[in-house]
């Protein structure tokens, strides 16, 4: 008679042990985000550092608008854009429940561009540095599909029959019960960790850095790139995605500054890819206005047919600035939404001088992994685990009935 004792047998159980723990410990997770309003964000850039470091795993909990105080750290959703997690600078009553608040990260130079008007946010409780890198890695589906594997091997080593069909002795019977309902358990929590991982790995939504400033100092030009490289990357249709380049010169001699536009990549060239507005103010663009009354230079249409290679935008009289802003979306109801990138080079030139910006933009073609599908080859595959180790046990089970009916 064999048994599963030895260094195999321990370590299967011990592992049936851990995930019968882990099975726990998730659904207590799942119920509390469920009864709580509690979800999870992950962090990939550093705008709210030292605070929330790049690579932060976020707990953040839902609160009406009426209970934002200054100072907090909040999620807000921009659908269909990413959400963003900034520090609360301000708070002003809106209509009924709803509030005006700016936000600025921390590790910006100053508040995001435009206020949030909102009935609800999400307050981040705590953070903890680099676990976000583990979330992630896990809700890979090559991670995913090797906890498939290991676990319909686990489950079906559990419940394979081993050792002789003949009947045991009592305590041998009580170690089988023993040892079959851990595996029982162990084999129920390996399936709930698997189904009950989507809302918890889905609820993680990055939080981008909002618009930041980059200066690119010449020896007369001077250009500054300012957007949002989070949402550039990150393209959706029908949702523009702005880019605006501030153009200024300082010569010692008056002279002109000659200002022009490339685009580049596979969204540029596809006639049904980027759409582009370019428009012109003498000032910065706040929310998307020009206080000084903006120039439509482009578009709206197509990159494909407004850029077709190099193409001069327009010039100006030294001493004075230019802004140049890009609004980039997709194109909305195409049926099959294009992917790939684009990158544009603003190059301004005049009075003894040179310089280029560049900016990429891609598309999102979903928001990450789909989990659902590896969570259903998973438990497709635990399923066929637990099939093919009962399927194992039926000649045991036919020899025990044949030696109960021999005489």
């Amino acid at each position: 008679m064999t048994d599963r004792g030895g260094f195999g047998g321990r370590a299967g159980n011990a592992l049936l042990t851990v995930a019968a723990i882990g099975g726990a410990v998730c659904i207590v997770l799942v119920l509390i985000a469920f009864f709580f309003d509690i979800t999870l964000i992950m962090f990939k850039t550093g705008s709210m550092s030292p605070t929330i470091p790049a690579g932060s795993l976020a707990i953040v909990k839902q609160i009406p608008a009426s209970d934002i105080r200054v100072g907090d750290v909040v999620t807000v959703d921009r659908s269909p854009a990413l959400p963003v997690t900034h520090r609360v600078t301000s708070v002003s009553p809106a209509a009924g429940d709803t509030r005006i608040i700016t936000l600025r990260g921390d590790a910006n130079p100053a508040e995001d561009p435009a206020p949030y008007v909102v009935s609800n946010v999400r307050i981040v409780l705590f953070s903890v540095p680099q676990l976000a890198y583990a979330v992630n890695a896990v809700s890979n589906p090559l991670a995913l599909g090797g906890i498939t594997i290991g676990a319909a091997g686990l489950v079906t080593w559990a419940f394979w029959p081993h050792g002789d069909p003949a009947p045991r002795p009592r305590r041998g019977a009580r170690r089988r019960s023993t040892r079959s309902h851990a595996a029982g358990t162990g084999g129920l929590a390996l399936i709930v960790l698997l189904t009950l991982s989507a809302p918890v790995v889905n609820a993680a939504a990055p939080a981008n850095a909002a618009v930041t400033d980059e200066v690119i100092q010449g020896p007369v030009l001077t250009l500054t790139s300012v957007g949002d490289k989070t949402l550039m990357a990150q393209l959706v249709p029908a949702a523009p995605v702005p880019w605006q380049i501030g153009v200024a010169a300082h010569p010692d001699d008056p002279g002109v500054v000659s200002i022009s536009l490339t685009a580049q990549g596979g969204l540029a060239a596809d006639p049904n890819g980027l759409q582009l507005t370019v428009s012109m103010c003498e000032v910065r663009w706040a929310g998307g206005r020009c206080q000084s009354g903006g120039t439509v230079l482009l578009g709206p249409g197509p990159a494909s047919t407004l850029i077709p290679g190099p193409l001069v935008l327009t010039s100006m009289p030294s001493g004075q600035q230019r802004w140049i802003l890009i609004d980039a979306a997709l194109p909305a109801n195409t049926g099959i939404l294009p992917t790939g990138s684009a990158t544009f080079n603003l190059t301004a030139s005049g009075v003894g001088d040179e310089l280029s910006t560049g900016g990429s933009v891609s598309s999102l073609a979903s928001t990450g992994a789909d989990l659902w599908p590896p969570l259903l080859a998973a438990l497709g595959a635990v399923t066929t685990g637990l099939i093919l180790a009962s399927s194992a046990r039926l000649p045991g089970a036919r020899q025990r009935r044949r030696a109960r009916v021999t005489p």
